[in-house]
């Protein structure tokens, strides 16, 4: 019988075999979520059903995935905001009566116990008006005006493999969402029992330096979070294009879970291993719900001999062109066009906006230009601010070569599936001097294709040399690469950054239906 007994408790121990301190590597899982907008049904059930799905995701991954993440703002509304305990409880809702069945963070929190892994699941929380954060940061807000006494917030909870909440992340950044602000950015972190030390934050923090490059720079993190909703933008701010741009900046990893609805935009899931590239990556079209998972190495050094293999479902422009994206706001760059027809050419641009500058080197062959319709191509810089989409202004550096449909400035960041790339590189370069003083600027390498997904590191040289007040930093095409919509350095100047400076407070589903009616889908 005790025999009988220890085999059982060996088998239930072995189905969910974790990942140890010791070991170089952990396993790890996310989830692009399609949520789309199912209107018959109303916010408990709506919230039900994604649930249900959740828990059913949980069951898919092999026994031994260490951590799942899942996407932002699939899961629940205001009307089924959840109450969470606070991290310094150490309580798991599983165990506690104060939490009913039918609770979303009991049920995540039995789901993780169930199958003994980390759970990271972004929701929108509750908490009494002022709880112990406002306190602690004097945070001038009235509680007296809120009807029901309640704060709600875009918030990461984050569950160990007993079920306990061990960390919880309040969104910064909005973009819209008719939530709370907190007064302060939460520099949110939390240790595993495989060694790796973890922060996270939520889709449009990954653009600020508060709190997202701070956790890098100041708090000793070697992995990210990061679930997201994004709205994909050309040429340089589509969903995995930025994510794998900002993990190689940091050299990082980044375990990134994406919504799903390409009608408006949203898609984008990948686990990146830092300047190393991407594990695996997926970014399409069609609206799914998938899980992606990659045996992910520990922090690597900077010269380690690690080879990533890149497990990327890359489809064609043809495919793509169901993703609907936005464009940036390029009327403003320096632009000089290069010559589009037949021969061997060579082009330069040199131009400087104050201390920054960019150089521009590129050789090309063209052939059968007259015969075939392409895309023309732009050496383009700025230095400057802009909107992201009125919610806030910030600064941007962009030095690159873009794909444009026509020989005009508003052609260009425009995708176009009926035009060729005729352009065959032999070599582009780009450099320049880019100011760093005071930790207020963040530069990256970008790169993007008619996949809509970014150049792996194999595929470019990328160095940067550090001196007093500024980078000097180098891209190189290694090769020719085809379909290029963009190749270059892309960067943020946060001196130029005015947070919320429309002052527009609108909820999430607002701004879903406002997608939908500008892409005519209503």
């Amino acid at each position: 019988m005790l025999a009988k007994v220890l085999f059982l408790l060996f088998i239930i121990h072995s189905s969910h075999q974790s990942s140890l301190p010791s070991d170089p590597t952990y396993k790890a899982a996310v989830v692009e979520f399609n949520f789309g907008l199912v209107q018959e049904l109303n916010a408990a059930d709506r919230t039900k059903a994604n649930l249900d799905k959740y828990i059913k995701l949980m069951e898919e991954p092999e026994n031994d995935i260490d951590i799942i993440i899942f996407p932002e703002m699939t899961f629940n509304r205001m009307e089924t905001a959840a109450e969470i305990p606070e991290p310094s409880e150490k309580v798991a809702p599983c165990d506690s009566d104060k939490y009913t069945e039918d609770n979303v963070a009991k049920k995540m929190s039995c789901s993780a116990k169930q199958y003994g892994r980390y759970v990271v699941a972004n929701m929108i929380t509750k908490a009494k008006c002022p709880d112990a954060e406002m306190t602690e940061n004097v945070d001038p807000r009235d509680c007296k005006k809120r009807e029901d006494g309640f704060s709600y917030y875009n918030t990461n909870v984050v569950f160990d493999r007993d079920g306990v909440v061990i960390s919880r992340y309040r969104k910064f950044n909005l973009f819209g969402e008719e939530v709370d602000k907190p007064f302060k950015p939460q520099m949110a972190t939390f240790t595993t029992d495989f060694g790796v030390k973890f922060g996270h934050f939520i889709c449009f923090d990954l653009m600020f330096r508060y709190p997202a490059v701070e956790l890098i720079r100041n708090h000793n993190v070697t992995d990210i979070i990061f679930p997201t909703m994004w709205f994909s933008e050309a040429p340089f701010l589509t969903a995995v294009q930025a994510q794998q741009n900002w993990a190689h900046s940091h050299n990082v990893n980044l375990l990134a879970s994406g919504a799903n609805f390409p009608a408006i935009g949203s898609t984008g899931t990948g686990i990146y291993g830092g300047n190393k590239g991407a594990y695996a990556m997926e970014m399409g079209g069609d609206n799914k719900t998938s899980v992606l998972v990659a045996t992910v190495y520990k922090k690597i050094k900077e010269n380690e001999d690690v080879t990533i293999e890149h497990k990327i479902t890359k489809y064609t422009k043809n495919e793509m062109k169901t993703l609907k994206l936005k464009r940036d706001q390029l009327d403003v760059y320096d632009m000089t066009f290069l010559n589009d027809t037949d021969g061997i050419h060579s082009n330069e641009m040199k131009v400087c906006h104050g201390t920054t500058c960019c150089n521009i080197k590129v050789n090309y062959t063209i052939q059968n230009s007259a015969t075939r319709k392409h895309y023309q191509y732009v050496m383009a810089f700025n230095h400057g601010q802009r909107t992201f989409d009125g919610f806030a202004n910030g600064g941007i550096v962009a030095c690159s070569i873009l794909a444009c449909s026509n020989n005009t400035k508003a052609g260009c960041g425009v995708r176009d599936e009926n035009l060729e790339n005729i352009h065959q590189w032999t070599s582009v370069e780009i450099d320049g001097k880019f100011p760093t003083k005071d930790e207020q600027f963040l530069y990256m390498p970008t790169s993007l294709d008619t996949s809509i997904l970014p150049l792996q590191p194999e595929q470019f040289e990328y160095i940067v040399a550090h001196n007093e007040n500024e980078d000097v930093i180098a891209i190189k095409l290694n090769g020719n690469a085809e379909n290029l919509l963009a190749f270059g350095i892309y960067g943020r100047d946060f001196n130029l950054d005015v947070n919320g400076a429309s002052g527009i407070t609108v909820s999430i589903s607002l701004i879903l239906f406002a997608f939908l009616a500008i892409f005519k889908l209503m």
